[in-house]
């Protein structure tokens, strides 16, 4: 028996990884740019992001799927295997 969600969660538990991930990041980033590091920092900067994580969440969920399709334009898919050429043998001369 499997630990694992199903895979149709994959996306939405994908994005929420991304959006805690990135929305720490860049918050704390932005915090420090906008404000320096004051004694307060870290209580400025957990405000920040929890307001990034509750427009990034959605932001991600809505535009992952256009994201992945402009990629798919440019990149090859990485979900599906390529195409060998078939041999061919026996040519007519």
């Amino acid at each position: 028996m499997s630990k694992k969600l199903p895979v149709h969660v994959f996306q939405p538990v994908f994005g929420l990884f991304m959006a805690v991930f990135m929305s720490f990041l860049m918050s704390g980033a932005i915090t420090a740019i906008n404000i320096g590091v004051p004694p307060d920092y870290l209580g400025r900067w957990m405000r920040s992001w929890g307001l990034a994580f509750m427009l990034a969440y959605p932001a991600i969920l809505i535009v992952a799927p256009l994201a992945r399709r402009l990629a798919l334009r440019f990149v090859e898919s990485p979900f599906v295997p390529a195409q060998v050429p078939a041999k061919v043998t026996n040519l007519p001369a």
